[in-house]
């Protein structure tokens, strides 16, 4: 490495009478970039991370679905599992309609034992017979203490006609999951009560709240319910549109921000054609004191790399002291009907990369074209004899 061609170099960029404004400005805006990319990354990121998690709070990291089978079985799954630090829950699962007074909604009710493990985010809750989120409630306009029925169509009262089967509940608490598709569609009843809409004393669901493998999970399950046929699905999979969307959200707001890296990166070919056609004179002195054109290109990349890595760090640097700052004093900005009042932040290491590869690989790139456009055009022979 020649350092005193670096070091007369870098002293030439930063020199007060020799100082390159336009590649100070184009630097600029690679600092710009790389710190507008990870903020955005991370703050869109947290939106996300706090929608996915809140949803796995409530409906599990996986959810095993099954025909009627006895709760026996079932239960003495979820306390294996237990016993190895997985939360797993029995339950009966219902589509039916909640009636409160005149009004009507369906709702997906979900039979747990309330004297036996609960999912977490109910744990402390007061439960005997019926919980439902705040927007179900609304809906039929029922509150804590009302008497408040369940109605099953699939199954029929045949003794008096093809009459639907009900429940009557008490409405024991009121709960806010603060997922949308929860709290408007979704409660949660004593598994006994849901029970007798069958007559038998069954379950149909196992939701697991607890990160663990897939294979092990399977491997339990073929277990306990033998020839029993099972479909074990993962929280992504049973939101594969809301995933997908989310997926998309994310790519178009790279693709954005690496198009303004692109137009960054314009504005640096063009400050550094005028920069290399400045020193051009310098180039042709290291020439002459014998040092040869491979070296001066050589020196000139490792020169463009240490700008441009320097630049995107800068940018990181302050992206992160940025984010630390909003995670920890960010005032509550969001309208109140957002269920996050402040901007969530959510530093990953996919998005230091992404913020760190785009706008470096995207400069060092046009960097090197233009060194390498210079290299075409410059003749050190013809140009020294034209001086002359």
């Amino acid at each position: 490495m020649n350092f005193p061609f670096l070091k007369y170099f870098l002293t030439y960029l930063f020199h007060a009478k020799t100082r390159q404004k336009l590649l100070f400005l184009a630097v600029l805006g690679l600092i710009i970039s790389s710190f507008a990319l990870l903020v955005l990354q991370s703050t869109m990121g947290g939106l996300q991370h706090k929608l996915i998690s809140r949803s796995k709070e409530v409906s599990g990291f996986y959810v095993a679905e099954f025909k009627p089978i006895a709760e026996e079985s079932i239960v003495e799954l979820a306390n294996d599992l237990h016993s190895e630090g997985i939360t797993a829950i029995a339950e009966y699962e219902l589509e039916l309609l909640v009636k409160y007074g005149p009004y009507y909604a369906p709702m997906v009710v979900h039979g747990v034992n309330p004297t036996g493990p609960m999912p977490p985010f109910l744990k402390d809750k007061v439960f005997e017979e019926l919980l439902l989120p705040r927007g179900l409630a609304i809906k039929i306009n029922a509150t804590v203490g009302d008497l408040v029925r369940l109605m099953s169509p699939a199954h029929l009262e045949s003794f008096i006609g093809d009459v639907p089967k009900m429940s009557s509940l008490y409405l024991n608490t009121l709960v806010n999951t603060e997922v949308p598709e929860i709290d408007d569609f979704h409660g949660w009843a004593s598994l006994r009560r849901m029970q007798t809409f069958s007559g038998l004393k069954n379950v149909n669901r196992l939701r697991v709240y607890s990160k663990s493998s897939r294979e092990f999970l399977e491997n339990k399950l073929e277990k306990a319910l033998g020839r029993h046929p099972f479909v074990l699905q993962s929280w992504e999979q049973k939101n594969a549109t809301l995933v997908s969307a989310l997926g998309l959200e994310t790519t178009m707001m790279v693709f954005l921000f690496t198009a303004m890296t692109l137009l960054v990166s314009l504005a640096i070919t063009s400050a550094l054609l005028i920069f290399f056609s400045k020193i051009k004179s310098d180039l042709a002195s290291f020439w002459i004191l014998g040092t040869d054109e491979v070296s001066i290109m050589r020196s000139s990349k490792i020169l463009l790399s240490l700008l441009t890595f320097s630049s995107v760090c800068i940018g990181l640097l302050l992206g992160v002291v940025f984010l630390i700052a909003l995670d920890h004093l960010g005032p509550n900005i969001m309208p109140d009907v957002f269920v996050d009042r402040k901007i969530p932040v959510h530093i990953t290491f996919v998005g230091l990369s992404t913020s760190f590869g785009i706008p470096f690989g995207i400069s060092l790139l046009f960097s090197f074209l233009s060194l390498k456009a210079f290299q075409k055009e410059v003749d050190y022979m013809k140009f020294i004899r034209s001086i002359g």
